[in-house]
């Protein structure tokens, strides 16, 4: 989706997809074909997530804390599972128009609405807090460290709330373009810091404590002559491993930083997801849905695999040392991280998967489109 911002008019375009509007050359679909299974996926459980997301375009990832996952629906049902077996612990109606998922902070369950509202649960029983507004859409999760609570809104803004009451402690604010994708990063917080992108292809650094900027680089430079050609989002949330930050954009770069936002390199791809890195490679889904993986260190292009090419991949996730990915007609594919080859796929479910899903590692938690919360892992095959 696609969103206009003119003389004080917006415009809302809706897509089905993220990325494909004004006549965007999308090609059909990849028909998935057969594959030499050497690997097995195991569903662990199932659990259903009240409607699900709805057929607009919305994004909830399910999120894990400790010994619970905890998931919502798009009419405000918050719900907490039992990470290990899938039981259903507690549930909470907000009655609230949700595009997002939730975020958790030591004691509370975070949700935000599209109508600005910001509320949080009580993690063990689901009982509200607090709650407060800030007047502006919200489409990703809010963060926390625990005493600053983070929330990344639609109109270019990053607020800073206490975490103990819900009031306004401070706000970051950055100048939009007029056209971007329907969606925005979810903010990175990491102790008193926080890094995050704009629809501007701006990374920022500031501080969780009191909004203070440290540094912002722009790692895409708008292209081309029609406003939707320049359209440089970074939806991506950036990812931190060992010493660099790895950020994605739309029309821009996958990109690694240092710690004070030097970039170290940079290649030419596409993409709203967030990376993963697994084993000293990054791996990304790309806007035309290519799995691509890249030295972490030189950014020098290992594999790319153009067989899912327009099945509109979710961001991948490492599972079991495997670069998992899953598409809009709801398979879950496993990717060698050494060849780019698939090893094996598993349907989840039949309305497909457009939530970035989650990985402990050893498991995976993924939110189908209808609302079916499945735990699965995978196993090397068995001869």
């Amino acid at each position: 989706m696609f969103v206009l911002r003119s003389l004080g008019l917006l415009l809302v375009i809706a897509s089905v997809s993220a990325c494909s509007w004004f006549g965007d050359k999308q090609k059909q679909p990849n028909e998935l074909t057969n594959i030499t299974q050497r690997v097995t996926i195991q569903q662990r459980w199932e659990a259903d997530v009240g409607s699900g997301l709805s057929e607009l375009y919305r994004l909830m990832p399910p999120v894990i804390d400790q010994d619970s996952v905890y998931a919502n629906d798009y009419k405000g049902r918050i719900y907490s599972f039992n990470r290990e077996t899938g039981q259903r612990q507690w549930r909470q109606d907000l009655n609230l128009d949700i595009a997002a998922g939730v975020g958790v902070s030591a004691d509370s369950v975070l949700i935000a609405s599209l109508d600005g509202d910001i509320v949080a649960l009580n993690k063990e029983s689901g009982e509200e807090r607090w709650r407060s507004n800030i007047t502006s859409e919200v489409l990703a999760p809010p963060q926390s460290n625990g005493s600053i609570v983070v929330i990344q809104t639609n109109d270019g803004k990053l607020l800073g709330l206490d975490a103990k009451t819900g009031e306004s402690v401070w706000a970051y604010t950055t100048q939009l373009p007029i056209l971007t994708l329907r969606g925005t990063a979810t903010p990175q917080v990491f102790g008193p810091n926080v890094i995050t992108g704009f629809a501007n292809g701006k990374l920022v650094a500031l501080s969780a404590l009191d909004g203070t900027p440290y540094w912002e680089r722009r790692i895409a430079r708008p292209q081309g002559k029609s406003d939707i050609e320049r359209v440089v989002d970074i939806d991506g949330t950036p990812v931190i491993s060992g010493q660099l930050i790895y950020a994605t954009s739309y029309n821009g770069t996958l990109s690694a930083l240092t710690p004070r936002g030097d970039i170290v390199w940079s290649q030419t791809t596409s993409s709203y997801s967030s990376p993963v890195v697994i084993d000293n490679r990054v791996i990304v889904s790309t806007a035309e849905g290519w799995m691509k993986a890249f030295n972490a260190e030189t950014g020098l292009l290992i594999w790319e695999s153009k067989l899912l090419s327009g099945r509109k991949l979710a961001a991948p996730q490492n599972l079991s040392g495997f670069a998992v990915t899953a598409d809009y007609e709801g398979y879950v594919h496993v990717f060698d991280t050494d060849s780019g080859s698939i090893l094996d796929r598993f349907r989840i479910d039949s309305d497909g998967v457009r939530s970035p899903m989650v990985s402990d590692g050893s498991y995976l938690y993924v939110l189908g489109n209808d609302g079916i919360l499945a735990s699965i892992a995978v196993y090397l095959f068995k001869f």
